[in-house]
Protein backbone atom coordinates (compact mmCIF):
# COMPACT_ATOMS: atom_id res chain seq x y z
CA UNK A 1 0.00 0.00 0.00
CA UNK A 2 1.43 3.51 -0.67
CA UNK A 3 2.35 5.83 2.19
CA UNK A 4 -0.89 8.27 1.74
CA UNK A 5 -3.30 5.27 2.16
CA UNK A 6 -1.52 4.62 6.05
CA UNK A 7 -3.40 8.16 6.84
CA UNK A 8 -6.26 7.15 5.61
CA UNK A 9 -9.82 6.18 7.31
CA UNK A 10 -9.65 2.44 8.36
CA UNK A 11 -12.69 1.90 6.48
CA UNK A 12 -11.21 3.65 3.57
CA UNK A 13 -7.79 1.37 3.41
CA UNK A 14 -9.63 -1.80 4.67
CA UNK A 15 -11.85 -1.36 1.12
CA UNK A 16 -8.95 -0.47 -1.24
CA UNK A 17 -6.94 -3.75 0.25
CA UNK A 18 -9.97 -5.48 -0.09
CA UNK A 19 -10.33 -4.39 -4.25
CA UNK A 20 -6.91 -3.98 -4.91
CA UNK A 21 -4.74 -7.21 -3.92
CA UNK A 22 -2.59 -7.24 -7.04
CA UNK A 23 -1.30 -4.00 -7.38
CA UNK A 24 -0.55 -0.77 -4.87
CA UNK A 25 -4.46 0.95 -5.26
CA UNK A 26 -4.45 4.07 -7.62
CA UNK A 27 -6.07 7.22 -6.38
CA UNK A 28 -9.12 6.20 -8.84
CA UNK A 29 -9.19 2.72 -6.81
CA UNK A 30 -9.36 4.88 -3.66
CA UNK A 31 -12.31 6.86 -5.15
CA UNK A 32 -13.95 3.87 -6.17
CA UNK A 33 -13.72 1.51 -2.86
CA UNK A 34 -15.90 5.11 -1.28
CA UNK A 35 -18.45 3.22 -2.88
CA UNK A 36 -18.47 0.38 -0.55
CA UNK A 37 -18.72 2.48 2.63
CA UNK A 38 -21.22 3.99 4.83
CA UNK A 39 -22.02 7.16 3.05
CA UNK A 40 -20.79 9.27 5.94
CA UNK A 41 -17.50 7.52 6.27
CA UNK A 42 -17.20 8.00 2.29
CA UNK A 43 -17.74 11.53 2.73
CA UNK A 44 -15.87 12.06 5.60
CA UNK A 45 -12.48 11.12 3.92
CA UNK A 46 -13.93 13.45 0.92
CA UNK A 47 -13.74 16.16 3.08
CA UNK A 48 -10.43 15.75 4.10
CA UNK A 49 -9.89 16.49 0.78
CA UNK A 50 -7.47 13.83 -0.23
CA UNK A 51 -7.31 15.61 -4.30
CA UNK A 52 -6.41 18.78 -2.95
CA UNK A 53 -9.39 20.37 -4.79
CA UNK A 54 -11.43 22.35 -1.82
CA UNK A 55 -8.86 24.87 -1.23
CA UNK A 56 -7.91 25.84 -4.67
CA UNK A 57 -8.69 29.77 -5.36
CA UNK A 58 -6.15 30.16 -8.72
CA UNK A 59 -6.56 26.53 -10.74
CA UNK A 60 -3.61 28.12 -12.95
CA UNK A 61 -1.50 28.26 -9.95
CA UNK A 62 -2.34 24.87 -9.01
CA UNK A 63 0.98 22.70 -8.71
CA UNK A 64 1.13 19.19 -10.12
CA UNK A 65 1.96 16.36 -7.50
CA UNK A 66 3.73 13.24 -8.37
CA UNK A 67 0.84 11.33 -7.65
CA UNK A 68 -1.30 11.58 -10.40
CA UNK A 69 -5.33 10.45 -11.17
CA UNK A 70 -5.20 10.25 -14.68
CA UNK A 71 -3.26 7.34 -16.50
CA UNK A 72 -0.96 8.09 -18.94
CA UNK A 73 -2.26 4.56 -20.88
CA UNK A 74 -3.43 5.74 -24.31
CA UNK A 75 -6.19 2.97 -24.07
CA UNK A 76 -7.82 4.67 -21.32
CA UNK A 77 -7.07 8.53 -22.64
CA UNK A 78 -8.87 10.59 -25.01
CA UNK A 79 -8.32 10.40 -28.39
CA UNK A 80 -5.31 12.43 -29.56
CA UNK A 81 -6.74 11.77 -33.25
CA UNK A 82 -10.10 12.97 -32.81
CA UNK A 83 -8.13 16.75 -31.06
CA UNK A 84 -6.31 16.54 -34.26
CA UNK A 85 -8.83 15.82 -36.62
CA UNK A 86 -11.64 18.96 -35.12
CA UNK A 87 -8.71 21.46 -34.68
CA UNK A 88 -7.97 20.92 -38.55
CA UNK A 89 -11.65 21.06 -39.29
CA UNK A 90 -11.87 17.45 -40.78
CA UNK A 91 -15.30 16.39 -42.33
CA UNK A 92 -16.88 14.22 -39.88
CA UNK A 93 -15.20 15.70 -36.84
CA UNK A 94 -16.84 17.29 -34.60
CA UNK A 95 -17.52 17.70 -30.69
CA UNK A 96 -20.32 15.45 -28.77
CA UNK A 97 -21.23 17.30 -25.51
CA UNK A 98 -22.69 15.68 -22.81
CA UNK A 99 -25.06 18.23 -21.13
CA UNK A 100 -25.70 17.82 -17.82
CA UNK A 101 -28.88 19.67 -17.36
CA UNK A 102 -28.98 22.53 -15.02
CA UNK A 103 -25.02 22.35 -15.39
CA UNK A 104 -23.88 25.29 -17.75
CA UNK A 105 -25.20 23.20 -20.82
CA UNK A 106 -26.75 26.24 -22.49
CA UNK A 107 -24.03 28.45 -22.12
CA UNK A 108 -21.64 25.82 -23.68
CA UNK A 109 -23.86 25.76 -26.20
CA UNK A 110 -23.14 29.64 -27.05
CA UNK A 111 -19.29 29.29 -26.46
CA UNK A 112 -19.30 26.66 -29.12
CA UNK A 113 -21.26 28.71 -31.33
CA UNK A 114 -18.78 31.25 -31.46
CA UNK A 115 -16.24 29.00 -32.01
CA UNK A 116 -17.49 27.28 -34.13
CA UNK A 117 -19.80 29.27 -36.02
CA UNK A 118 -23.67 29.35 -36.29
CA UNK A 119 -23.51 26.88 -39.46
CA UNK A 120 -22.22 23.84 -37.92
CA UNK A 121 -24.31 24.06 -34.60
CA UNK A 122 -28.17 22.67 -34.22
CA UNK A 123 -29.95 25.57 -33.98
CA UNK A 124 -31.82 24.12 -30.79
CA UNK A 125 -29.01 24.14 -27.85
CA UNK A 126 -26.93 22.14 -30.00
CA UNK A 127 -29.68 19.36 -30.10
CA UNK A 128 -30.19 17.61 -33.48
CA UNK A 129 -33.78 17.40 -34.26
CA UNK A 130 -35.02 13.90 -34.82
CA UNK A 131 -37.99 13.18 -36.81
CA UNK A 132 -38.84 10.22 -34.58
CA UNK A 133 -39.35 12.80 -31.45
CA UNK A 134 -41.83 14.95 -31.01
CA UNK A 135 -40.58 18.56 -30.70
CA UNK A 136 -36.88 20.41 -31.68
CA UNK A 137 -34.67 17.93 -29.57
CA UNK A 138 -33.90 15.05 -30.78
CA UNK A 139 -32.54 11.68 -28.15
CA UNK A 140 -29.34 11.62 -29.96
CA UNK A 141 -28.13 9.80 -27.55
CA UNK A 142 -29.72 6.78 -28.29
CA UNK A 143 -29.15 7.35 -31.65
CA UNK A 144 -27.66 4.02 -33.43
CA UNK A 145 -24.23 5.00 -35.15
CA UNK A 146 -25.10 4.83 -38.90
CA UNK A 147 -28.02 7.42 -37.77
CA UNK A 148 -25.14 9.94 -36.09
CA UNK A 149 -22.92 9.45 -39.01
CA UNK A 150 -25.31 10.25 -41.75
CA UNK A 151 -26.58 13.55 -39.66
CA UNK A 152 -22.85 14.98 -39.41
CA UNK A 153 -22.19 13.97 -43.07
CA UNK A 154 -25.74 15.49 -44.20
CA UNK A 155 -25.57 18.65 -41.88
CA UNK A 156 -21.75 19.29 -41.32
CA UNK A 157 -22.43 20.22 -38.00
CA UNK A 158 -19.16 20.17 -35.34
CA UNK A 159 -21.17 19.66 -32.44
CA UNK A 160 -24.11 17.61 -31.02
CA UNK A 161 -25.35 17.64 -27.66
CA UNK A 162 -26.97 14.71 -25.52
CA UNK A 163 -29.12 16.08 -23.17
CA UNK A 164 -31.82 13.41 -21.83
CA UNK A 165 -30.11 9.87 -22.74
CA UNK A 166 -26.89 8.15 -20.76
CA UNK A 167 -23.83 8.78 -22.72
CA UNK A 168 -23.66 6.19 -25.46
CA UNK A 169 -19.83 5.20 -24.35
CA UNK A 170 -20.01 1.64 -26.64
CA UNK A 171 -21.76 3.64 -29.77
CA UNK A 172 -19.24 6.34 -29.73
CA UNK A 173 -15.76 4.42 -28.96
CA UNK A 174 -16.73 1.87 -31.82
CA UNK A 175 -17.46 3.84 -34.40
CA UNK A 176 -16.31 7.62 -33.18
CA UNK A 177 -13.35 7.05 -31.28
CA UNK A 178 -11.29 9.19 -33.67
CA UNK A 179 -13.78 11.71 -34.93
CA UNK A 180 -15.60 12.56 -31.43
CA UNK A 181 -14.07 14.86 -29.06
CA UNK A 182 -15.73 14.47 -25.58
CA UNK A 183 -16.72 17.34 -23.62
CA UNK A 184 -18.68 17.61 -20.99
CA UNK A 185 -19.60 19.89 -17.58
CA UNK A 186 -19.76 19.10 -14.25
CA UNK A 187 -21.49 21.00 -11.39
CA UNK A 188 -21.89 20.53 -7.45
CA UNK A 189 -24.45 17.56 -7.34
CA UNK A 190 -26.72 18.90 -4.67
CA UNK A 191 -26.21 23.01 -6.32
CA UNK A 192 -27.97 20.99 -9.54
CA UNK A 193 -30.43 18.97 -7.71
CA UNK A 194 -31.56 22.82 -6.53
CA UNK A 195 -31.36 24.02 -9.68
CA UNK A 196 -32.83 21.56 -11.28
CA UNK A 197 -36.05 21.89 -8.75
CA UNK A 198 -36.31 25.74 -9.38
CA UNK A 199 -36.41 25.13 -13.21
CA UNK A 200 -38.83 22.26 -13.91
CA UNK A 201 -40.63 22.39 -10.49
CA UNK A 202 -40.95 26.16 -10.29
CA UNK A 203 -40.25 28.11 -13.37
CA UNK A 204 -41.37 25.69 -15.66
CA UNK A 205 -44.39 23.76 -13.55
CA UNK A 206 -47.66 25.53 -14.88
CA UNK A 207 -49.08 24.17 -11.43
CA UNK A 208 -50.50 26.99 -9.42
CA UNK A 209 -49.09 25.28 -5.95
CA UNK A 210 -45.52 24.47 -6.76
CA UNK A 211 -43.69 20.89 -5.30
CA UNK A 212 -41.14 21.95 -2.03
CA UNK A 213 -38.17 21.17 -2.81
CA UNK A 214 -36.96 18.00 -1.20
CA UNK A 215 -40.55 15.98 -1.77
CA UNK A 216 -40.43 16.87 -5.24
CA UNK A 217 -36.73 15.16 -5.37
CA UNK A 218 -37.73 12.40 -3.86
CA UNK A 219 -40.44 11.97 -6.28
CA UNK A 220 -38.53 12.12 -9.34
CA UNK A 221 -35.59 10.00 -7.93
CA UNK A 222 -38.42 7.09 -7.18
CA UNK A 223 -40.13 7.85 -10.27
CA UNK A 224 -36.52 7.68 -12.58
CA UNK A 225 -35.97 3.99 -10.22
CA UNK A 226 -39.18 2.75 -11.32
CA UNK A 227 -39.30 3.62 -15.00
CA UNK A 228 -36.12 3.65 -15.92
CA UNK A 229 -35.25 5.16 -20.01
CA UNK A 230 -33.59 2.95 -21.67
CA UNK A 231 -32.50 3.39 -25.35
CA UNK A 232 -35.76 2.93 -27.15
CA UNK A 233 -38.36 4.58 -25.20
CA UNK A 234 -39.50 8.18 -24.21
CA UNK A 235 -39.94 8.07 -20.63
CA UNK A 236 -39.95 11.14 -18.15
CA UNK A 237 -36.51 12.61 -18.92
CA UNK A 238 -37.95 15.02 -16.28
CA UNK A 239 -37.10 12.27 -13.88
CA UNK A 240 -33.98 11.25 -15.12
CA UNK A 241 -32.99 14.92 -14.29
CA UNK A 242 -34.07 14.79 -10.63
CA UNK A 243 -32.75 11.50 -9.39
CA UNK A 244 -29.89 10.85 -7.21
CA UNK A 245 -26.59 10.46 -8.37
CA UNK A 246 -27.56 11.57 -11.38
CA UNK A 247 -24.35 11.92 -13.29
CA UNK A 248 -23.09 8.76 -12.74
CA UNK A 249 -25.93 7.02 -14.05
CA UNK A 250 -25.55 9.17 -16.88
CA UNK A 251 -22.29 7.78 -17.68
CA UNK A 252 -22.25 4.50 -16.62
CA UNK A 253 -26.12 2.85 -17.28
CA UNK A 254 -26.19 3.40 -21.02
CA UNK A 255 -24.41 -0.71 -21.89
CA UNK A 256 -25.51 -1.76 -18.22
CA UNK A 257 -29.45 -2.05 -17.17
CA UNK A 258 -28.67 -2.57 -13.46
CA UNK A 259 -27.14 0.48 -12.80
CA UNK A 260 -30.26 1.91 -13.19
CA UNK A 261 -31.30 1.20 -9.49
CA UNK A 262 -28.23 -0.53 -7.60
CA UNK A 263 -31.12 -0.97 -4.52
CA UNK A 264 -28.92 -0.65 -2.04
CA UNK A 265 -26.03 -2.82 -3.52
CA UNK A 266 -22.61 -1.81 -2.86
CA UNK A 267 -21.11 -4.13 -5.43
CA UNK A 268 -23.65 -2.16 -8.23
CA UNK A 269 -23.13 0.99 -6.65
CA UNK A 270 -19.34 1.02 -6.76
CA UNK A 271 -19.28 -1.22 -10.29
CA UNK A 272 -21.46 1.92 -11.56
CA UNK A 273 -18.78 4.40 -9.99
CA UNK A 274 -16.02 2.47 -11.53
CA UNK A 275 -17.17 2.75 -15.10
CA UNK A 276 -18.60 6.50 -14.79
CA UNK A 277 -15.18 7.36 -14.21
CA UNK A 278 -13.66 5.31 -16.59
CA UNK A 279 -15.96 6.66 -19.46
CA UNK A 280 -15.04 10.39 -17.94
CA UNK A 281 -11.44 9.70 -18.32
CA UNK A 282 -12.13 9.35 -22.10
CA UNK A 283 -13.10 12.86 -22.27
CA UNK A 284 -11.27 15.78 -23.60
CA UNK A 285 -12.56 18.14 -21.60
CA UNK A 286 -14.26 18.03 -18.27
CA UNK A 287 -14.86 21.61 -16.83
CA UNK A 288 -16.23 22.60 -13.46
CA UNK A 289 -18.89 24.69 -13.33
CA UNK A 290 -16.71 27.02 -11.07
CA UNK A 291 -13.62 26.68 -12.59
CA UNK A 292 -15.17 27.97 -16.62
CA UNK A 293 -12.96 30.85 -16.16
CA UNK A 294 -9.89 28.88 -16.50
CA UNK A 295 -10.77 26.55 -18.91
CA UNK A 296 -9.44 28.52 -22.07
CA UNK A 297 -6.17 26.71 -22.53
CA UNK A 298 -7.52 23.28 -23.02
CA UNK A 299 -10.37 24.71 -25.14
CA UNK A 300 -7.54 26.24 -27.19
CA UNK A 301 -6.25 22.98 -27.72
CA UNK A 302 -9.07 22.64 -30.65
CA UNK A 303 -8.14 25.79 -32.22
CA UNK A 304 -10.78 27.64 -30.40
CA UNK A 305 -10.18 31.43 -30.11
CA UNK A 306 -13.02 33.12 -28.52
CA UNK A 307 -12.29 31.90 -24.72
CA UNK A 308 -14.30 34.36 -22.89
CA UNK A 309 -16.45 32.79 -20.68
CA UNK A 310 -20.26 32.61 -21.46
CA UNK A 311 -23.32 33.24 -19.11
CA UNK A 312 -26.70 32.39 -21.13
CA UNK A 313 -30.26 31.09 -19.59
CA UNK A 314 -33.00 30.09 -22.17
CA UNK A 315 -35.30 31.33 -19.64
CA UNK A 316 -35.53 33.86 -16.75
CA UNK A 317 -32.73 35.11 -15.19
CA UNK A 318 -29.08 33.56 -14.56
CA UNK A 319 -29.29 32.40 -10.64
CA UNK A 320 -27.22 31.00 -8.56
CA UNK A 321 -28.09 27.77 -7.02
CA UNK A 322 -26.63 27.19 -3.18
CA UNK A 323 -28.04 23.85 -1.97
CA UNK A 324 -26.32 24.94 1.31
CA UNK A 325 -28.17 27.99 1.38
CA UNK A 326 -31.57 26.85 0.15
CA UNK A 327 -31.89 23.32 2.19
CA UNK A 328 -32.28 23.06 5.83
CA UNK A 329 -29.27 21.56 7.38
CA UNK A 330 -30.76 17.92 8.06
CA UNK A 331 -32.11 17.82 4.32
CA UNK A 332 -28.68 18.91 3.25
CA UNK A 333 -26.85 15.75 5.00
CA UNK A 334 -29.33 13.39 4.08
CA UNK A 335 -29.21 14.66 0.33
CA UNK A 336 -25.55 14.74 0.20
CA UNK A 337 -25.30 10.91 1.98
CA UNK A 338 -28.36 9.80 -0.75
CA UNK A 339 -25.75 11.36 -3.54
CA UNK A 340 -22.22 10.03 -2.12
CA UNK A 341 -21.55 8.59 -5.86
CA UNK A 342 -22.23 12.08 -7.80
CA UNK A 343 -19.33 13.59 -4.84
CA UNK A 344 -17.17 11.04 -5.48
CA UNK A 345 -17.59 12.14 -9.01
CA UNK A 346 -17.65 15.89 -8.34
CA UNK A 347 -14.24 15.86 -6.53
CA UNK A 348 -12.46 13.18 -9.52
CA UNK A 349 -13.87 15.74 -12.11
CA UNK A 350 -12.25 19.10 -10.06
CA UNK A 351 -8.62 16.74 -9.65
CA UNK A 352 -9.08 15.66 -13.47
CA UNK A 353 -8.97 19.01 -15.01
CA UNK A 354 -6.48 20.38 -12.53
CA UNK A 355 -4.27 17.26 -13.94
CA UNK A 356 -5.53 18.42 -17.76
CA UNK A 357 -4.64 22.10 -17.16
CA UNK A 358 -1.92 21.92 -15.44
CA UNK A 359 0.46 18.78 -15.48
CA UNK A 360 2.44 17.84 -18.55
CA UNK A 361 2.09 14.74 -20.20
CA UNK A 362 3.78 11.66 -18.21
CA UNK A 363 5.79 9.66 -20.97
Amino acid sequence: ASAAAADEPEGVADAVAADSLAAPPSLVDELVALAALPPREALAYLDADPLDVERVSNATAWTCPDRRLLSSSPRRNPSRAAAANLKAAKPGAFVWFDHLSKAGGTSFCEFARRNLGIKRTPSYYCMPPDPKVPGPDGRVGRWPGPQLEAYIARTKHAVVANEWDAFPAPVLEAGFRDAAVLMTIIRDPLDRLVSTHKFWGILNNPAKVKPELVPWLKRKNAAARARPMRRDTTNDFLSQVGRDNFATWKFASYAEPRFDDCKGDKACARDALATALAVLEKFHVVVPTTWQAWAGPLYAGFGWTRLEEVHVVNIGKVQASSSKKDLAPSDYAALREANVLDEVLWHWARRAFLERLRCPPEL
